[in-house]
């Protein structure tokens, strides 16, 4: 039995592997030599003949699909680019030179004092749609309008809507938050909608923290204090004076302490509104109107 074996698999390795010293010969007679061979190995035994054409049809079969999903390479080198997002269906494709050209950023109104370009780039990004590709028009800055509370919500009424407030602390960090203005003193209500968030800027890139949808406490304004966040403690907090303020991690946007310390001294505030093109003039020059400025520190 031993013996039978060793030559039925003899003779279908030789029906797989071809000797090449006989690839001349004409294919019909390579052909019927094979099928003599496997008549004499299976010879009284039609089951397992009838197995082993099934499997060499599958063989060929599948050599087939492959031959025509890969094809030969042509001479010269050709690399294949593959995206995770990309499907590809086994075709090889030449490396193509792409140019990423990013889109210019709309018209500011002023030069930032804690905004850099790329800073003000990624913001931009996460803006919601509806003011993305409007004007950038400085309302408020500690600079030029003097550092009170209720200086700030008064400039915040020349434009609702979405508003980015930013602060920069004394030992260098920029941070804030996306507000809806016009930010308006109430007793212990919140206002502002899910498209708020806050933001840190420590290492010139902004992280964003969008609202989690645990609770509706996006901006707090009071005549004692302004706040972004809740739920335990405040994202942000800037006291009446615009010169302290803290930072925690607050239940609406789930973010950490974006400052460097939790308690920090103001250095400066902006507030900065997103203005159609058609207002944009009108908008700054109510927004250049100077205030008595008092600073200390």
């Amino acid at each position: 039995m031993s013996k039978h074996i060793y030559m039925r698999s003899k003779a279908v390795h030789s029906l797989a592997t071809p000797d090449r010293s006989s690839s001349a010969a004409p294919p019909l007679q390579d052909e019927s030599k094979r099928y003599q061979q496997l008549d004499s190995v299976t010879e009284g035994k039609p089951k397992e003949k009838d197995n082993f054409f099934l499997s060499w049809y599958k063989h060929h079969l599948r050599n087939f699909f492959h031959a025509v999903k890969h094809p030969k390479e042509r001479k010269g080198r050709t690399s294949v680019v593959k995206h995770d997002d990309e499907e590809t269906d086994g075709l090889e494709k030449k490396d193509e030179a792409t140019t990423i050209v990013q889109a210019p950023l709309p018209e500011i109104s002023d030069h930032s004092l804690l905004l850099t370009e790329q800073s003000r780039r990624s913001l931009h990004t996460a803006l919601p749609a509806l003011v993305q590709g409007r004007k950038w028009v400085l309302l408020y800055s500690t600079w030029r309008h003097g550092i009170t509370l209720s200086t700030l919500y008064r400039k915040s009424q020349l434009w609702p809507g979405l508003s980015l407030l930013v602060v920069g602390d004394k030992k260098g960090s920029v941070f804030g938050g996306l507000v809806e203005a016009p930010l308006k003193p109430t007793d212990n209500k919140y206002q502002g909608t899910n498209n708020t968030f806050v933001f840190t800027d420590k290492s010139a890139q902004p992280t964003i923290y969008r609202s989690t949808g645990a609770n509706r406490f996006y901006t707090l304004c009071s005549k004692d204090f302004l706040a972004l966040g809740g739920g335990g403690r405040f994202a942000l907090y800037l006291d009446s004076e615009l010169l302290h303020g803290s930072s925690a991690c607050s239940e609406t946007y789930r973010n950490p302490c974006l400052a460097n310390s939790q308690d920090f001294d103001v250095k400066e505030v902006e507030l900065w509104g997103f203005v159609y093109g058609s207002k944009y003039d009108e908008i700054l020059s109510l927004s250049r109107k100077t205030e008595t400025i008092c600073r200390w520190g």
